[in-house]
């Protein structure tokens, strides 16, 4: 990604109309700003990973969300794999090589 992005970090496991609203709030930001919208989310869900007996009813399939948030008007959707050795990236780590690099 070689433009300036303005970003939301979420499992937004539902994008529902909370999560609609925190968007929408991005993606105007970012448009004002002249920066380009950016939600980075993770799959497989988190206590997927991390709570295995878990039972978790996802709201939207990834295809699903990424239709939504298309249709809402946003620049990049990010799907990071997340795995229990990507859990154990400290804030630091996460910062540096997610978001920066």
């Amino acid at each position: 990604m070689n433009s300036s992005t303005m970003v939301t970090i979420g499992t937004f496991d539902g994008v529902h109309i909370g999560h609609r609203k925190i968007l929408e709030h991005l993606i105007n930001i970012a448009e004002q700003s002249g920066l380009k919208s950016t939600v980075l989310t993770f799959f497989p869900h988190p206590r997927m990973v991390l709570q295995k007996d878990t039972d978790i009813k996802m709201l939207n399939t990834v295809e699903e969300k990424k239709q939504i948030l298309d249709a809402l008007g946003l620049n990049y959707l990010i799907v990071h794999p997340f795995t229990k050795e990507f859990s154990r990236l400290s804030a630091i780590a996460f910062v540096r090589d997610i978001l920066v690099n």
